[in-house]
Formats: C-alpha cells, structure tokens, sequence
C-alpha cells in the first residue's frame, strides 16, 4: 500500500508482516505493517493516527531511532529481565507452532505468547511509580545536544527517520498504550530506564497528562496527545519529566515547559546519551 503526500520523494508504503515477516534479534509477537520511505516524524505520526483510529481494539507501536539498535537490545533486555518467562503460565490453547515434539520451544515465538510476556511485564512493574526513576539519567552529555529541551524543540532531527531503512509498526492488543511496550521491550543498559521502569512513566504520562505512547527506539519514547499541551499542563509536565535526569540546569523546568507549550508530540530520552 503507497500513501501520498506525506513530505518524500518517494511515497511512504506499508507492507503487511504476513507479505514480509520482519527478521529481528527476538521474534516480533504481534501483527502489523513494515513502512519505508518514511521522511519524517510528522509524516510517521499522520500514518500512525490513521492506522489507531482504524484498529480502535489495538494499540499502534512503531520503531522510532536505530531499527537494528532497538531490536538487538530489545531481545537482550526481554532475555535479561526474564519477560519470555513461561513458568508459571497456562500453555493450553497456545498456537502449536509455540511446541516442539509436545514440549514448548522454551521462548516466545507465536502472537499467541504475547500475554504471557505482557503479563510478566505488568508483574515486575508492580508498584513502580515515577518518584522511582529520580535522577536516573543524566541531562546531558557534552556535545551530543541530548539534552530533553534540544530533544524536543528539535525532534525531527533527534530522530532523523529518513535515514531508517524501514520503521515497524505493530499493532498491539492490549488495553492501553503503555502496555503496548510489551511488544517491544526495551532498556537494556544499566544506565537506561529499564522496561519495567519505561512503563512506569509510561502509565503516569497517559493517566496525567492524556500523553499515550506510539513508539520506542533505541534511545527515545515517543508520545502524543489529542490536543497541544496547555502553557499549564506544559509547566506540570516539565516539572515532571526533569527530575528523572540528574545535573539539570537550574532553569531546566522553565525551558522545556517553553519548548513543550503548544505540542501534541512530545519525546522522552530513556538511555543516558
């Protein structure tokens, strides 16, 4: 499928996974789209609020920076944080391409699994809160303007999606956005949020300030809203957000309440650069 007028040379084109199952580190467990040509963020999300509005019972998921990047330390962040875990779940009714001679594979590998790891996920994030990811990250580092004000006054560049070989987009049958991060789990660094702690402040983006997820990198959480931020809701959630990156410039609140005033997308930096 081609879609026109969305800022490329080329028209930005969606290829079902059962046409083109995508090849990742760990096995993709849900259903969805792989887009190329993707020129842009504001391009990206036009798509993305297409394809939500058309499958209202699904959460849309797309990759956002460093395809590959994201991928390999999703399946190394899914193994270490034992999320695939099966001890302990109901295996009836699970599709048999998941078994092997009647044993199951040991891993995950059918969208029939994708409960199971979302309720291991749901499990380890029991009782985490956002006060729990306080000073976890650092600002910024020294000339990598990755600092969350240039992030998002900035953003088309912080993601520079044109140079992305492709963007997959899952469509995830979950409840809410933030549990969508169970199709791809990420934070595998141990300076990163881990995906426990992105969900966390996933869930307190949306409950607070209506800011649902709609994608994740290899660096960055993507978020948007029905309507721009108020100067108000703008001021909370920078007073929010800042907390969580430790050696924050005094007047850090004030100028990413300046740049997030007015946007209806907003980008969260969960790793340390």
């Amino acid at each position: 499928m081609a879609l026109f007028g969305l800022g490329g040379s080329k028209p930005l084109t969606l290829t079902p996974f059962a046409e083109e199952r995508p090849r990742t580190f760990m096995a993709i467990l849900c259903d969805g789209f792989v887009a190329r040509n993707v020129s842009s963020l504001k391009g990206l999300v036009t798509e993305l609020r297409t394809l939500q509005a058309a499958h209202p019972a699904q959460r849309v998921l797309a990759t956002l920076d460093d395809l590959e990047q994201a991928c390999y330390t999703c399946g190394h962040t899914t193994l270490s944080n034992q999320l695939d875990e099966i001890e302990g779940h109901d295996l009836a009714g699970l599709d048999p391409e998941a078994f092997e001679a009647g044993e199951h594979r040991g891993y995950l590998s059918t969208p029939s699994e994708f409960p199971i790891r979302l309720a291991n996920l749901l499990a380890r994030a029991q009782g985490l809160s956002l006060g729990d990811l306080t000073g976890l990250l650092f600002w910024s580092e020294p000339g990598m303007a990755n600092d969350p004000v240039t992030i998002n006054r900035q953003a088309e560049k912080a993601l520079d999606l044109a140079l992305e070989r492709a963007v997959l987009i899952q469509l995830v049958p979950v409840g809410s956005a933030a549990e969508a991060l169970a199709a791809l789990p990420n934070g595998y660094f141990t300076s990163d949020l881990n995906p426990m702690q992105n969900y966390a402040l996933a869930a307190h983006l949306h409950e607070k300030f209506g800011l649902e997820l709609f994608g994740i990198g290899s660096r960055f959480l993507g978020f948007w809203r029905n309507q721009p931020l108020s100067e108000d809701l703008a001021k909370e959630l920078a007073q929010d957000l800042v907390p969580i990156y430790g050696e924050a410039p005094a007047d850090a609140a004030e100028s990413l309440a300046q740049v997030l005033r007015g946007k209806d997308v907003v980008l969260v930096r969960y790793t340390e650069t």
